[in-house]
């Protein structure tokens, strides 16, 4: 089983590496074997103008989903992970500040 296990993850890593442009020619497992990781570069679109509701007005979340939570100078932000993980990075403001949300 774990033999299994490491191949999976050496696929991942080469697949990392060939799409950031290393030079993997001494690779261990064949080349048509290697599959796409994902979506393209930029093919998951970040979130670049925020919208927010207070609590009471966000009704599309439950009390126990998680939000990564943000605090600078008195004001207070909250990106539901519900939200984060289709998008995966909001560009925001906290006041002056420019701040990045990723997950």
């Amino acid at each position: 089983m774990r033999k299994r296990k490491w191949q999976r993850c050496s696929r991942l890593v080469l697949v990392v590496l060939c799409l950031s442009g290393f030079d993997f020619a001494q690779h261990s497992i064949p080349t048509e074997q290697i599959l796409s990781g994902g979506p393209p570069k930029d093919g998951i679109p970040a979130i670049l103008e925020p919208h927010f509701l207070t609590a009471e007005k966000a009704t599309f979340l439950r009390e126990d989903d998680q939000v990564l939570g943000v605090v600078k100078d008195g004001v207070a932000k909250a990106y539901p992970l519900r939200i984060l993980v289709w998008h995966e990075v909001v560009n925001d403001r906290l006041g002056d500040t420019p701040v990045v949300a990723t997950y």
